[in-house]
């Protein structure tokens, strides 16, 4: 309740805001900007911009900092463009395109997206950087913790789809620069980073990842599939991220093993199902990988349905829960306090989004976030501390989404 009263001028200015732009009049007849240049090449242009509100619940600040206890890096309620996009697309012929997308944010400017594609009436090539194509398009701002976790994250890759359109099957096969393992977050808060599959970039010892997929319908049932395999790049994933900062992975290899002698094996596989019942759509998703010796899994459920309203426009909702595990049932890697990538995490998310024209977009999300940190009692009474099972870091977002 405490919270709620709190958030109420920000809940009133919303809505003022909400019922300001909803009035404008839909442009859904306007089309992308299309140049064309002297090489007769059409070059078609487009954007987006992301303007945000963040609350994030819990402690922060210097009087919270501590040695043990875990803090919110930006408690303060805070207003940021959270991207700028510019894309590019360039048409040398009906079946020949090549895309690519500049992206601005607070630290820096750089090509998000690029990539060649090639396509008939069932066949599509794809080479360049872009997601792997097990990804889904957003229709919220939150990702699912599996969704960062393993394909939000850009790879160098040669991608080949056929369609057996006879059969209603669609298969797909890649081979990609295996993109390194990092860190990303959760949600809006940058306090508690998790493992992911990274940005693929100019790594010495670079790997390959191979990968298969496969996608039919059955009715208005979706199925999905796929499994990618290859190896962890030298250094940079075996050592830099599972050695170094994993205290337990000592136990299962020791810190001073050669690069001919470790384990580099590296894989993940998932499916995907989902059902469309008139304007109510229900998914779930599970996705298990392993690392040299460290296992993670993860998996989501989430409904989606569009509320007709008094407006010109419907408005989405979309409740989701997810989780992201490491090492589940805990035979080998527990997790440290002092380590957010060590902790298993749960995420519920509620979002209402509302097309204000087809360009403009109002977004209402919040985040529920669960995290078993590892620490005890016994531990925190020892260090003369508060005991801090988990982290009070529910978010808060209000977008304001801009396309054109």
């Amino acid at each position: 309740m405490k919270q709620f009263i709190m958030k109420k001028p920000l809940i009133l200015c919303s809505i003022f805001l909400f019922n300001l732009l909803f009035s404008q009049e839909s442009s859904e007849d306007q089309k992308n900007l299309s140049i064309s240049i002297p090489s007769g090449v059409d070059v078609q242009v487009s954007g987006e911009v992301e303007v945000e509100f963040i609350d994030v619940e819990g402690s922060g600040g210097a009087r919270n900092e501590d040695e043990f206890l875990r803090k919110i890096e930006t408690r303060s309620p805070h207003t940021r463009i959270d991207k700028a996009v510019l894309d590019f697309k360039l048409l040398y012929s009906k079946n020949i395109s090549y895309r690519f997308s500049l992206r601005f944010d607070d630290d820096n400017a750089y090509a998000d997206k690029h990539y060649l594609t090639i396509k008939n009436a069932n066949t599509r090539l794809e080479l360049g950087k872009n997601r792997p194509h097990v990804a889904l398009k957003r229709e919220i701002e939150g990702y699912p913790l599996i969704g960062t976790a393993y394909w939000k994250g850009r790879e160098y890759h040669a991608d080949i789809e056929q369609s057996l359109d006879n059969i209603g099957l669609k298969l797909g096969s890649s081979i990609a620069l295996k993109r390194p393992l990092g860190y990303d977050d959760a949600a809006e808060d940058k306090s508690f980073k998790m493992l992911v599959y990274d940005d693929g970039e100019k790594i010495d010892g670079q790997t390959v990842e191979l990968g298969v997929r496969a996608k039919t319908n059955v009715g208005p049932l979706n199925f999905s599939g796929w499994y990618y395999y290859g190896k962890l790049i030298d250094d940079e994933d075996w050592k830099k991220r599972l050695h170094y900062d994993f205290d337990w992975y000592s136990q299962v290899e020791a810190d001073t093993v050669l690069n001919k002698d470790a384990n580099r094996d590296h894989y993940w596989y998932g499916g995907r199902a989902s059902i469309l019942l008139s304007n109510i759509l229900i998914r779930a998703e599970y996705i298990k990988s392993l690392d040299g010796f460290l296992p993670r899994d993860g998996f989501y459920t989430e409904i989606r349905t569009k509320i007709p309203l008094f407006l010109k426009n419907d408005l989405l909702f979309l409740a989701r829960y997810g989780e992201l595990n490491i090492d589940r049932g805990g035979s080998t890697f527990y997790p440290m306090l002092k380590d957010a990538h060590t902790w298993d995490k749960s995420l519920s998310t509620i979002a209402l989004v509302y097309d204000i024209t087809h360009y403009s977009k109002l977004k209402f999300e919040y985040y529920i976030i669960n995290e078993k940190t590892g620490d005890t009692k016994e531990s925190a009474t020892l260090q003369n501390r508060e005991y801090q099972p988990s982290v009070r870091d529910n978010q808060l977002l209000v977008q304001l989404e801009l396309n054109f």
